[in-house]
């Protein structure tokens, strides 16, 4: 004991006891997933805090500099709670006492020091230990105590209820002499509009009961409470608070405010007394009816419904390939995303690491690093690590065999308002950000620490957008323009729903009911009658794509614009763009089915670029090379879009020049990142070089600016020539220099500048991986819910090794029996001349 002692004092040098606010990786692995609750537990470094598995810890102790180290090892085990049989959600949350994913077992919790030296010897000092010295017991019982840099990252804790506040209007509230008596028997209550008899709301200033609204999900009452309230409105008179009947309790109850400004669940403060005026004494009232929390409560249970979520006996599945990914609270969009795309067998050659020689190149800020935290979790996914051939009554949430990517989340939203955020997002965004990401970070592993081919991963997605605009007058003649994209949107239109008949007639049938139909009372357990679907066909969606926009601004005139493939992708991302923002700027789903062939021919779609007989149409005049730069100029095609969007003309012009040459859509985009800026409505001439990112530069390029990019390691040429692209903005020139960094020469050429090398070459702006236009699907993202803010994403994808389609919904694994393929939003398909 002697001699470990010894070791121990020798190896304190430069140790400090955690504060709150350090980050203590505790809970998870760097390298791998393991946790606490792993056959050899999780070694937390009494020096860095970084937490690694048993098997790893050598790598750990060689990065540190192989003379030893010492370090907490943390080793959990469960135990079984004893529940109620009865016992389900009653609270709208997540990770809370009585809500979603409340813990079901007891944990044990055992705690011991591992000694390591310079010769690999390792020895164990069960904790705690009074003979240890005293900054040894400090650190370690810090760290005991520490939340945790997961806790500190945690997102999955929310909870609807904290928020009800009490209502203004409660004090002052109005209500009319009680000429009647609300009977306590639920069996005499009715709606007094359509005689309803569930989801009933009294109103609290006049005695009326009125049907609830409906739910999300369709279900729900007759609107009767809210048409009252209006009704009255119109009258002069403003009863806003009503009470949900069959919910009061001596507790309280179901209290909601129609009012504008509030709009929403309120407390009522003086509930009894607003009650007793209308002959109700809550006191004896007993709870009938499930409060609004308690129903949306159910609507989540029923989560795994539908044809997406492919209710019923699933087989299920588990092995390499066939890994989950833990919910960490709305993070289904990032599981489904990381699903659709780690699995690729191109990814895989460059992250699969069995041999840790990516992950052991990691600067020493592992959790920090891209390139590391993309290879631990295509390893985890990919590997047998986590995936033991599933045996019937196998307990799906061992943390022994989660994968919980709690520290990928956390890296790739750093910084990004929404990613960061607990809320759920939309996946075709998130994929579009996390392959920007990726891009950045391989930049300089290529080569280097990752193998599999010197382009980066993006280039398997991007592909060429051929534009050609034709003016209308007088010579009729074309300009091509070349744009990069990875994912291909396409629109979905009502109108073009092959059974848009049936559908309008229902619609019309279901308004000529009336006022009568409406009134006539629903018993319990009535089926409504179930609208059809529309049923949108692939070949509508490609057809608006390709079809000719005319009528634009162009250069005084007008002009037409067609838009084609110029290349074809080794990997097609397409998104239907079922989701929109409808005329009221709120988010919308068009609710249809688009089915999705397995095979898809896209060769026809494919520009042929400037033709015989056709008449380039020449480039604007330029200022001579001697005098000053001129001041950027908007798009005038991307100016109309925009206009006829309802943007001012001074902020569509900022946009489009924001954006350079990027087309409306990330024009659009700038706009609703910037719509907030003071001067967005100002005109450009007027704010100089500032102004939201777009001024002029007629004074070249920032010195720090160019300074700043060329410490990256960008040669001047290159950032001068990006710097003026970019309108001065040193941000989105570090993003240009960066996407184009495979052939900067080139990029610079097409952009008119000089090249950093001695001949200035003129090479292409971008090199695609091209190959004839024929594909099939091997993977497509789905979604429930009515816009992609909300509801829930699964992912779909066809596997060899069983033969057919498997679903991932978070971490179940199971083969697929009927995949919808009708229902996706994002679909993955492979060019068939490309190596599986």
């Amino acid at each position: 004991m002697e001699a470990t002692m010894e070791k121990i004092r020798s190896l304190m040098a430069g140790m400090k006891v955690p504060q709150h606010y350090d980050k203590v990786f505790k809970d998870e692995c760097v390298f791998t997933f393991d946790t606490p609750f792993s056959e050899g537990g999780l070694c937390v470094n009494l020096k860095s805090w970084i937490g690694v598995g048993a098997d790893v810890l050598d790598l750990d102790i060689q990065r540190c500099g192989g003379q030893g180290e010492l370090y907490l090892v943390q080793k959990f085990k469960r135990i079984p709670k004893v529940k109620p049989a009865d016992d389900e959600p009653t609270k709208l949350a997540i990770g809370v006492p009585g809500g979603f994913q409340d813990e079901k077992w007891d944990v044990v919790k055992e705690h011991s020091l591992l000694v390591s030296d310079s010769l690999g010897s390792k020895a164990t000092v069960p904790l705690p230990c009074a003979d240890l010295p005293m900054i040894i017991n400090n650190v370690c019982e810090a760290i005991i105590a520490h939340q945790g840099a997961t806790s500190m990252d945690d997102t999955s804790r929310w909870e609807q209820d904290l928020e009800t506040k009490d209502s203004k209007y409660s004090k002052d509230l109005v209500q009319l002499p009680a000429t009647k008596k609300i009977s306590p028997d639920p069996k005499d209550w009715r709606c007094e509009k359509s005689g309803d008899t569930q989801n009933l709301w009294l109103n609290l200033s006049n005695g009326f009961i009125g049907g609830g609204r409906k739910n999300w999900d369709g279900t729900g009452g007759s609107n009767g409470a809210l048409d009252h309230f209006l009704e009255e409105k119109e009258k002069g008179n403003f009863f806003p608070l009503v009470v949900k009947l069959g919910t009061i309790t001596p507790q309280g109850a179901d209290v909601y405010s129609y009012a504008p400004d509030e709009d929403d669940l309120v407390k009522d403060p003086l509930l009894a007394q607003h009650l007793v005026h209308w002959g109700i004494d809550v006191m004896k009232m007993d709870k009938t009816e499930k409060t609004m929390a308690e129903l949306e409560v159910d609507l989540n249970l029923k989560h795994d419904w539908s044809a997406i979520c492919e209710t019923g006996a699933l087989v299920r599945l588990r092995g390499p390939g066939l890994v989950g990914l833990k919910n960490l609270g709305n993070s289904c969009y990032m599981n489904s995303s990381v699903q659709l795309l780690m699995g690729l067998p191109e990814i895989k050659q460059r992250y699969l690491d069995e041999d840790l020689q990516v992950r052991r190149q990691a600067p020493q800020d592992v959790h920090s690093d891209m390139v590391c935290q993309v290879a631990k979790l295509v390893n985890g996914l990919n590997s047998s690590r986590y995936a033991p051939p599933w045996k019937e009554g196998d307990d799906e949430d061992d943390p022994k065999l989660l994968v919980a990517p709690q520290m990928f989340r956390s890296l790739i939203g750093k910084g990004h308002a929404e990613f960061a955020s607990g809320r759920q997002q939309d996946a075709a965004e998130f994929i579009q950000y996390f392959l920007d990401h990726i891009q950045r970070a391989e930049r300089t592993a290529l080569g280097s620490r990752l193998g599999g081919g010197s382009s980066p991963t993006t280039r398997l997605f991007e592909f060429g957008v051929e534009e050609r605009l034709q003016e209308s007058q007088p010579q009729g003649r074309v300009k091509y323009s070349k744009l990069q994209q990875n994912i291909l949107g396409l629109p979905v239109k009502l109108e073009d729903a092959s059974n848009i008949q049936e559908v309008l007639a229902f619609r019309t049938a279901q308004a000529e009911k009336g006022e009568t139909d409406a009134k006539k009372p629903k018993t319990e357990g009535e089926p409504e009658p179930e609208e059809p679907k529309p049923v949108i066909q692939l070949q509508s969606g490609l057809a608006r794509f390709a079809a000719a926009e005319e009528g634009l601004s162009f250069r005084g005139g007008t002009a037409t614009k067609t838009t084609r493939l110029a290349t074809m992708p080794r990997y097609l991302l397409v998104q239907l763009q079922r989701y929109f923002v409808d005329e009221k700027w709120m988010p919308s789903k068009l609710d249809c089915k688009v089915p999705m062939p397995e095979t898809l021919s896209l060769e026809h779609l494919r520009g042929k670029g400037l033709q015989p007989g056709e008449t380039e149409l020449p480039e604007e005049a330029t200022a001579a090379p001697a005098a000053a730069a001129a001041a950027p100029q908007p798009d005038e095609m991307v100016v109309a879009q925009l206009l006829s969007m309802g943007l001012n003309a001074n902020a569509a012009a900022r946009a489009s020049i924001a954006v350079g040459g990027a087309g409306a859509e990330a024009a659009t985009a700038w706009y609703f990142e910037h719509m907030e800026d003071p001067d967005i409505n100002d005109p450009i001439a007027a704010v100089g070089g500032g102004g939201g990112g777009v001024g002029t530069d007629a004074a070249g390029p920032d010195p720090e600016a160019v300074s700043m990019l060329c410490s990256m390691g960008f040669a001047e040429a290159h950032v001068a020539a990006a710097l003026k692209s970019c309108t001065n903005s040193a941000e989105r020139a570090a993003d240009w220099l960066f996407s184009h960094s495979d052939d900067l020469d080139g990029a610079v050429a097409a952009l008119g500048g000089p090249a950093a090398g001695s001949g200035g070459s003129t090479g292409a702006a971008a090199d695609f991986d091209d190959g004839v236009g024929e594909y099939s699907l091997v993977g497509f993202v789905s979604h429930i819910g009515k816009n992609t803010g909300h509801g829930h994403y699964v992912c779909h994808m066809k596997r060899e090794e069983v033969g057919g389609w498997v679903i991932f919904d978070d971490a179940k694994v199971a083969k697929s029996e009927a995949p919808p393929l009708d229902l996706g939003y994002i679909y993955m398909y492979r060019r068939k001349d490309a190596s599986a």
